[in-house]
């Protein structure tokens, strides 16, 4: 093949050609984002009370392994912080005094981070207390409840609920009824 032949083949594409593509991928990017963007937020929903899952359990198995008390609750510091501060974070150590407060010599096991701004978890349970004591046979101390998630603009929709006996077991709430809107322990749909 000549060199001039080659050259006619590469030419590039009209400007045409050029906006019917681009039109094409407009619409395509158009139907697509918001399968996308719900994508991400059930990530995120999903992200969020599997973090707290995983504090329960880690708090549960630190409890039996050293047969002791330990605590989960709110707040990154020295302290607990009161009730539903969950969103400034969570921190779960040994609490040989159960006093609620990181004392000298008392194991800090995990820490969780502040969320985003808007979203939140609440803590709600038997004994109505702000925080979670696991004692060292692995059972709660009477506090059944839930720990439940709401994203920063409340849709229902991506609410997510671990529901936790006294035992200290812990489930997801379901989506039951097929509605896209998961219900708890009563099977009343969760709302933020």
């Amino acid at each position: 093949m000549s060199a001039g032949r080659r050259n006619q083949r590469c030419a590039g594409v009209s400007l045409l050609e050029l906006l019917v593509t681009l039109a094409v991928m407009a619409v395509l990017a158009g139907v697509a984002m918001p399968g996308l963007v719900d994508l991400a937020a059930q990530h995120r929903s999903s992200a969020r009370i599997n973090a707290m899952l995983g504090a329960v359990q880690a708090a549960r198995h630190l409890a039996i392994v050293g047969n002791v008390s330990v605590t989960l609750c709110p707040g990154q510091g020295p302290r607990c912080l009161g009730r539903n501060q969950w969103h400034q974070g969570a921190v779960v150590f040994v609490d040989r005094d159960r006093d609620r407060r990181i004392d000298a010599g008392e194991f800090v096991a995990l820490r969780l981070p502040k969320m985003d701004l808007g979203e939140r978890i609440r803590w709600r349970a038997f004994r109505n207390r702000s925080f979670l004591l696991i004692r060292g046979s692995g059972l709660t101390d009477w506090q059944n409840g839930n720990f439940q998630y709401c994203p920063a603009d409340g849709d229902a929709r991506f609410a997510r609920q671990i529901i936790l006996n006294a035992q200290g077991r812990v489930r997801h709430a379901q989506d039951s009824d097929g509605d896209g809107i998961r219900e708890d322990a009563q099977g009343r749909p969760l709302a933020c």
